[in-house]
């Protein structure tokens, strides 16, 4: 078996000690892949015990109003969107840094909850500190990383800001299989980008670098069961649908929660 990492900017998935991980051994994670790490993602946001703080400076969305002719992928643990040749990046909202945009991808159900509730989906827009030089290196710091993430609950309606993603899914049910798209990331924003959530936290995927400037916009979007349904009919890496795709809630260790408003 092939040891190496597999490339980070494919859903941040390494394998180590020649396993790869799953969603169903959790368990296993601690001891086997997340041995160093400490400060956890996801967690539960608390409206009660979150900081309040007065935003400064507003996120500055660079480059994403524009429509991108993107590869979509079935990593077997998520759907992704890669960016990488692409110059986008957010700043501003109190991140301490540029950081440049080079993927999102989604899980089903949400990682992150929001006292105590959990949401159909969530998305991740991950990006990095634009001092480093890579992705890669970024890992290796506390503030390497920002991930900008959008709640999505239940709706009887379909996400028409989603579709052009939903209506390719069916290209990609295996493992490893792409398609390409075009997508206007600023589209799959919520209309209210002044307030959200921000805490210092990781990866939610092994090896859990503890290097994530995490921004969760309050105002949660609309998804409908229908498009839920398309996501959970891609197949993981061994070939068995992938139902669901979220890390366990994770303990805060002392570390504080802020609420950003406007």
């Amino acid at each position: 078996m092939n040891c190496n990492p597999v490339n980070v900017l494919f859903a941040l998935i390494t394998i180590s000690n020649c396993q790869a991980w799953d969603y169903r051994n959790q368990d296993l994670w601690p001891s086997v892949y997340c041995r160093k790490a400490v400060a956890q993602s996801p967690i539960d946001l608390q409206n009660d015990s979150a900081i309040q703080l007065k935003m400064a400076t507003p996120l500055v969305f660079i480059n994403w109003d524009q429509d991108f002719n993107v590869s979509m992928r079935n990593t077997g643990y998520t759907i992704l969107v890669d960016f990488l040749s692409n110059d986008i990046s957010v700043s501003g909202g109190k991140l301490p840094g540029i950081y440049k945009v080079v993927q999102f991808h989604f899980h089903w159900g949400s990682e992150h909850t929001i006292n105590g509730q959990r949401q159909a989906l969530e998305v991740h827009f991950v990006g990095f500190n634009n001092k480093y030089y890579s992705l890669e290196e970024a890992l290796e710091y506390h503030n390497g990383l920002a991930v900008i993430t959008v709640m999505y609950d239940y709706s009887d309606k379909d996400n028409e800001m989603l579709q052009p993603i939903v209506q390719q899914i069916d290209k990609i049910i295996k493992y490893k299989q792409m398609a390409d798209i075009t997508i206007n990331p600023l589209t799959l924003l919520p209309k209210n980008v002044m307030n959200f959530y921000r805490y210092q936290g990781s990866l939610t995927t092994p090896n859990c670098n503890d290097v994530v400037v995490w921004t969760i916009f309050d105002e949660i979007e609309k998804v409908s069961e229908k498009q839920i349904e398309a996501f959970r009919s891609i197949l993981s890496t061994t070939g068995t649908p992938l139902t669901e795709n979220f890390r366990n809630l994770k303990p805060l260790n002392g570390r504080s929660v802020y609420k950003i408003l406007a």
